[in-house]
């Protein structure tokens, strides 16, 4: 047995809104008899907010689902401007790395990026308490930052992509989420690229259950309904979405449903109102274990991006929740990743990223033939379930982190 230290500044259940990798790793790890130590913030993600419980204290120490958490303070009600962002960030590294350096010494130090400050002072905590260190790279920052205008100052930039080298050059192993993100790893120059594995995101099985009931929408029974499910913020271009609405009113059996929050919502909702939609439907955002409900009632899922290079080697979190709930999927995004899992599982229909009038057309297709709808996402569950089942995926982030425990002895 060896004990691991797992570090996120995210870290999300299945009874909570949002992506359940590290809940799913975490307890693959403690199944295979590691004792696992949690570091995470206790800032709500989504809603951005302190529960009443934590109100006033720092650190706190909690026993769930099998593993010790140790949930810190990070400033909340942060929002989508770089100054309020980066002080939620430096923060939680702060009372982060504080509270690591109390834990008993770990074998092996897990951290995951995009969070380049939290993951590089835990590299700094695994090289001061000489143990292995494992990092996870979710997103390539500050790359993808860049390209969202998040920052433009050389200096910054440039002291972001040092922390990122740094973290690089420290770990012991990396796993990747995507082939487009190993790639953009490898290129960085500072690592072999032996040293990357590619762990991509899965399906729950335990989580997602295999015909829930449909959750209660405010449309039509009968209608066709294009859903989306996720954080609205800037790699989805939701404005797209929006807009194909607008070319879809004159035909009253589609509906669209946009499910969840970010700092994109307001402005969305805004542009709605700004061209009369009556035909979208905006939704908080919902725990995982009930996501399958809302997706049960949708007819075709939607996954729009931003038309950039860097999104072809996107293959977001939610591409499985839709998956696994044998939805067929409609990807508006630069050929890559994402378009050929759509046309290796033949379970959906590609077109250009921001073209409103192609997705449009789309989903007046998919409401046109419900049938052969059904039987692509029937065939996307399928290809879901052969290739992408989160617990073969937990089993080798597991096996990783066994290598490294190994060594560490």
């Amino acid at each position: 047995m060896a004990r691991v230290l797992y570090v996120s500044q995210y870290f999300v259940s299945g009874d909570e809104p949002g992506g359940v990798r590290h809940w799913q790793h975490c307890r693959a790890l403690a199944r295979a008899g590691h004792d696992v130590t949690v570091v995470t913030s206790y800032v709500q993600h989504k809603g951005r907010t302190i529960p009443e419980e934590y109100r006033g204290k720092r650190i706190v120490h909690t026993e769930e689902d099998g593993l010790h958490v140790v949930r810190t303070y990070a400033t909340p009600g942060y929002g989508g401007d770089r100054r309020s962002r980066m002080s939620n960030y430096a923060t939680f590294t702060l009372w982060s790395a504080l509270a690591e350096l109390r834990l008993p010494r770990p074998d092996v130090v897990v951290a995951s990026s995009p969070q380049l400050p939290a993951a590089a002072a835990a590299a700094g905590v695994a090289q001061a308490r000489r143990s292995r260190f494992l990092l996870e790279v979710r997103d390539l920052m500050p790359e993808s930052a860049v390209v969202m205008g998040m920052f433009t100052n050389p200096r910054i930039i440039g002291a972001l992509t040092r922390m990122e080298h740094y973290c690089y050059r420290r770990a012991d192993r990396i796993v990747a989420l995507t082939e487009g993100i190993r790639q953009g790893v490898i290129r960085s120059g500072v690592v072999p690229a032996g040293k990357v594995s590619l762990i991509t995101n899965g399906v729950d099985l335990d989580v997602v259950p295999s015909s829930p009931e449909p959750a209660v929408l405010p449309v039509p029974d009968d209608a066709f309904v294009a859903m989306f499910v996720g954080a609205h913020g800037a790699y989805s271009s939701l404005e797209t979405v929006i807009a194909a609405a607008g070319l879809l009113q004159d035909d009253p059996g589609i509906r669209v449903v946009l499910v969840g929050a970010g700092d994109r919502k307001e402005a969305l909702q805004e542009q709605a109102r700004d061209i009369n939609l009556t035909n979208i439907a905006f939704i908080d955002p919902v725990p995982k274990r009930e996501v399958p409900a809302y997706l049960a009632r949708a007819d075709l899922c939607l996954l729009p991006y931003r038309d950039h290079p860097l999104f072809a080697g996107a293959l977001p979190n939610k591409v499985f929740d839709y998956l696994a709930a044998g939805r067929p999927i409609l990807a508006a995004a630069p050929e890559g990743e994402l378009t050929r899992v759509i046309d290796d599982a033949a379970c959906g229909w590609s077109v250009p990223p921001e073209d409103p009038a192609a997705m449009a057309a789309a989903i007046r297709s998919a409401a046109a033939d419900r049938a052969a709808a059904s039987a692509m996402g029937s065939a996307g569950r399928e290809y879901a379930l052969a290739h992408f089942d989160r617990a073969r995926l937990a089993d080798r982030f597991v096996g990783l982190v066994d290598d490294l425990a190994a060594g560490a002895r």
